[in-house]
């Protein structure tokens, strides 16, 4: 890793990870895939954010980004106040050592020609933590961190069960003492039932080991019961941000209010539609190819509140109330009308 003196300037304010007017391109020059397009967000210490949008917006982009898994095109990502955007060899594999991620297909991200201990213990050997013994050893106890019985350690991904398999991604994510997990829609593969439990051990081994977490998801029930806050993308870019309890009782961007309507609640299903407070909002077709460039407000062709200046201007991303932040024209009215309504979001 390199020094102060080569980087950034290193932060005292409790901060681990910051991305400044992060934008990632794929395909050519002339016409390229905006896949993440002018992001910059924080994350603090010991915080959970989450990350939440439709399939195609940016978002395991965004994470493979962090990781270094794709070039970045412009802009910068500080970890723990250095600039990581541009480490290459035996600095860049110091820098994975304080950052892992957990896959979205539990079975896809393990070698099936391989038994899961010798997974874990792999990632100890490629980071030169330990010898034979230690490293079996080590392996073991993840095991048991994360709820399974170390006799299990040599047998192979097929033997396992989806949510066993999820908990194995999670033992090999901790086995270098990570910093900061990025969890790549980690539950979404999985039976409900399974994915409290696993949403649990995240919680727990963040408690014990001070982790921090950016969780990548589309389902906002899930994110809602991890997260401190949530960012909403859509098209590459953060259209909302703020506080968990904020964002879900007061959403200010029209994107936002309709993937909260979407949140099915069976216990109040009835009454809020007898209230007439149950609406669905339906966007309209799906979203935009990113390779084409969107006149005014991005989120417009799909909008439920558009308005003539939504199609011609584009909005800034500002704040609206305290700690929260949105990019709509209309944030204000649309919180003042929430407001008024006592209408608490659906989710």
């Amino acid at each position: 890793m390199r020094t102060a003196g080569q980087g950034v300037r290193k932060r005292s304010d409790g901060e681990l990870l910051r991305m400044d007017d992060l934008r990632v391109y794929f395909g050519h020059r002339k016409a390229p895939v905006r896949a993440v397009d002018g992001v910059s967000l924080s994350l603090m210490r010991g915080e959970s954010v989450g990350l939440v949008g439709e399939s195609g917006c940016g978002k395991t982009t965004l994470g493979r980004a962090i990781m270094r898994l794709v070039d970045v095109e412009d802009g910068r990502i500080l970890f723990g106040g250095y600039d990581i955007t541009t480490l290459k060899g035996g600095d860049l594999k110091a820098f994975r050592k304080q950052v892992q991620m957990i896959f979205q297909d539990p079975y896809g991200s393990l070698n099936a020609r391989i038994p899961v201990g010798r997974a874990i213990e792999e990632v100890l050997y490629v980071h030169k933590k330990g010898d034979r013994a230690q490293r079996h050893k080590r392996a073991a106890e993840l095991f048991e961190s994360v709820g399974l019985d170390s006799e299990y350690l040599d047998r192979y991904p097929h033997e396992f069960s989806g949510g066993q398999r999820q908990r194995i991604g999670i033992a090999r994510a901790m086995a270098v003492d990570p910093k900061l997990i990025i969890a790549d829609e980690p539950v979404s593969a999985l039976d409900v039932s399974v994915q409290v439990q696993i949403l649990n051990l995240l919680r727990d081994l963040q408690e014990k080991m001070g982790l921090s977490y950016l969780f990548v998801a589309h389902d906002l029930a899930v994110v809602r019961y991890v997260c401190d806050r949530i960012m909403v993308m859509y098209l590459g870019r953060i259209v909302e941000s703020g506080r968990a309890e904020r964002i879900y009782s007061f959403p200010s961007h029209p994107y936002t209010e309709a993937l909260l309507s979407a949140v099915p609640d069976v216990g109040k299903g009835l009454k809020a539609r007898r209230e007439g407070r149950g609406d669905r909002i339906v966007l309209k077709g799906d979203v935009p190819s990113p390779i084409r460039r969107i006149p005014g407000c991005p989120f417009h062709p799909r909008c439920h509140r558009v308005r003539d200046k939504c199609r011609t201007d584009v909005p800034a991303l500002r704040e609206v109330s305290p700690g929260q932040w949105s990019a709509c024209h209309y944030a204000e009215e649309i919180l003042e009308s929430s407001r008024d309504s006592g209408r608490p979001a659906q989710a």
